[in-house]
């Protein structure tokens, strides 16, 4: 039927384009007719709140405008046009509602209308009778007063007798009880009795009198008519009027907000039914008419794409099968010339993996040399080192890189090591150290450090990040010598023990040298200053001191013990330096006293010499093999004593 590919692809897109097509307009016409069912149902729904919103607006207006002068100054008020607009917004959405076909709903919006109509014309009247009768000093109310206020001035009544009066008429206005009409007319008519008989006054004057006592009485009882025809007080009258003509009105309308829901749930329904069914019918022909195409046109290619799947799972080895030629369009060519790349790429494979081989053989020597070259070159140059200078292999270092970082410096050394080689041959020297050595260096790099250099039995290591973790690792150490000296033991040679200095500071971690021989290096006054302190533990007879720097640098220093030494000058410096000893688990006895000694080194703070003399004799006669101990004692001694100038005095080292 057709004879290209494109053909069959162009049919197929037409018909679905025209399916396409005819759900489209489907679905407009669902939607308009949606729309159009909810316009209706909205515009009663709208129409139901104007109501109730007038009804509100007319409340409102009860309670603020019958007490504003304004309003009845010149008969204006926010509340009654906010009701005048709201009540023509009900309308005006009633107007809009068409139910021709829905008798029942018709009815209900025409009673709906009679209601309003009914609701404004009793809400009108009620306010012409509001205004008629006045407030304060307006309409009926005002000329009452104007009457009283008359005879609150006239000497022939006693005030006492008028402020009664108006007692009684205040009375009524407030609490709306009839006792106060009948007290407040027995004393107009018991005034009017005495002012008749009174003969000092004159028959014009008594006339008079009459005129304003007689008409305030008539204005007040027609006053009480009025409140009692407006019934706003006690909900009577024409109030009790509208609020049941408003409860007509609501039921009414909650009537027929109710059917035009069922209404439109009715016409949804059926809607969508319609709209279902025919959708329904026309995918089914669609997707009928689609696969019949799909599979015209799928077949040969899922014919070739298997064989090629096929051709592929098998490296490009597959010489023996062919796809199929079934049509003469462009698959039908496109067959044809898949046939013939596939043995010129299976012919040109072969000649490929031969040579791929080859050189992957050579590759494979040449880069097993590189990885013994680039692990020799991490022994001598730590990875640490160069991540610090920036730099990925030690290819990128060149002579002169540098880089400034604040860091902690460990130093630590083997005591006595000199008279431990004079009896050890070259080859046990060796033996030795490496043996030590093997153990102290994986702990320096568990806890995040790295070796910068040995120098014979002595380790410098750093720590760039964190100096908790260079006092952890000194921890470590002890762990380690304990296991080593246990060995020692067992071969009869005799323990070792090893001083560690620690300080924190700035350092240049750099490469130096000449183009033909480079070295990395750390060059810093803080490198110099931790073997300065290593070679205190010899002097305080500690095995780990750390400066001050190091201290207030710590993250988690109340997790650590440790002791204030001492305030030193070591050789080469010219400034003090405050140094610790940092106390690990294993010195139980120093621990125990802990706390008495740092009592005394804060008394000797505070100047307190003999309270911190009293302390450290105690514990000297306790502890003599403690060396912080006897120094703070023989100083005390000394301060007492006037033989020292200042307690500021301090150790000059001599020594490294």
């Amino acid at each position: 039927m057709f004879r290209t590919f494109r053909h069959r692809l162009l049919f197929w897109f037409l018909v679905f384009i025209s399916f396409s097509f005819v759900i489209i307009m489907l679905s407009i016409a669902y939607l308009k007719k949606r729309e159009h069912i909810l316009k209706r149902t909205e515009a009663i729904e709208q129409s139901h709140v104007m109501l109730l919103k007038s009804v509100k607006a007319q409340q409102d207006f009860f309670s603020y405008a019958t007490k504003d002068q304004q309003f009845f100054k010149t008969g204006d008020n926010k509340y009654l046009d906010q009701y005048l607009k709201l009540l023509d917004s009900t309308r005006s959405y009633l107007m809009h509602v068409d139910f021709k076909d829905e008798g029942a709903l018709v009815g209900g919006i025409d009673f709906i209308k009679s209601d309003i109509t009914e609701i404004d014309a009793v809400f009108l009247e009620l306010i012409v009778q509001i205004q008629a009768r006045g407030y304060k000093n307006f309409n009926l109310e005002g000329t009452m007063r104007k009457d009283v206020h008359w005879l609150e001035n006239i000497e022939e009544i006693a005030l006492e007798d008028i402020l009664f009066l108006r007692r009684h008429e205040k009375d009524y206005i407030m609490r709306n009880e009839p006792i106060y009409i009948t007290q407040l007319t027995r004393l107009v008519d018991k005034l009017a009795q005495e002012t008749v008989a009174n003969k000092k006054i004159t028959k014009a004057r008594k006339s008079e009198i009459l005129s304003y006592l007689l008409g305030y009485r008539n204005k007040f009882l027609q006053l009480v008519e009025l409140d009692q025809r407006i019934g706003i007080r006690d909900n009577s009258g024409l109030k009790q009027k509208l609020d049941q003509r408003i409860t007509i009105c609501e039921a009414d309308f909650s009537d027929i907000v109710v059917h035009a829901k069922e209404w439109a749930n009715a016409e949804f329904k059926q809607l969508t039914i319609t709209f279902g069914i025919i959708s329904f019918l026309l995918m089914i022909v669609s997707v009928w008419i689609s696969s019949l195409i799909s599979r015209k046109i799928t077949k040969p290619l899922t014919e070739l794409t298997l064989h090629i799947t096929r051709f592929v799972d098998s490296n490009f080895t597959l010489e023996t099968e062919h796809p199929v030629v079934r049509t003469q369009d462009e698959i039908g060519s496109l067959t044809r010339n898949f046939s013939f790349l596939k043995d010129e790429v299976i012919s040109r494979l072969k000649f490929f993996k031969q040579k791929v081989d080859e050189r992957t053989t050579e590759l494979a020597n040449a880069n097993k040399k590189l990885l013994r070259l680039s692990e020799a070159n991490s022994r001598f140059v730590p990875q640490e080192f160069l991540h610090n200078l920036g730099r990925e292999s030690i290819e990128e270092v060149q002579l002169g890189d540098q880089v400034e970082r604040e860091m902690t410096v460990i130093f630590s050394d083997i005591r006595e090591f000199t008279k431990i080689s004079e009896s050890l041959s070259p080859q046990e020297n060796f033996d030795f150290i490496n043996e030590y050595l093997s153990g102290i260096v994986p702990i320096i790099k568990r806890n995040g450090g790295f070796i910068d250099k040995f120098i014979g039995d002595s380790v410098m290591a750093l720590f760039p990040e964190n100096p908790d973790a260079a006092i952890q690792t000194v921890f470590e150490f002890e762990d380690f010598l304990e296991i080593f000296n246990r060995k020692l033991i067992e071969k009869n040679r005799l323990p070792i023990e090893v001083g560690t200095g620690i300080h924190t500071g700035n350092l240049i971690l750099g490469t130096i040298g000449h183009d033909h021989r480079l070295e990395t290096t750390v060059i810093s006054d803080a490198v110099n200053t931790s073997s300065r302190v290593e070679g205190l533990t010899k002097y305080y007879q500690s095995k780990i001191i750390a400066t001050e720097a190091t201290l207030s640098k710590l993250k988690n220093k109340h997790s650590f013990n440790y002791r204030f030494l001492d305030k030193v000058k070591v050789k080469g410096k010219s400034k003090t330096l405050s140094v610790y000893e940092f106390l690990s688990s294993r010195e139980h006895i120093k621990l125990t006293y802990l706390k008495s000694y740092n009592t005394a080194v804060k008394h000797i703070k505070n100047e307190e010499i003999v309270k911190a003399t009293t302390i450290f004799t105690k514990l000297r006669k306790k502890y003599p093999g403690d060396k912080a101990i006897k120094i703070f004692l023989d100083r005390c001694h000394n301060y007492i004593e006037q033989k020292a100038s200042s307690w500021d005095d301090i150790t000059n080292m001599i020594t490294k």
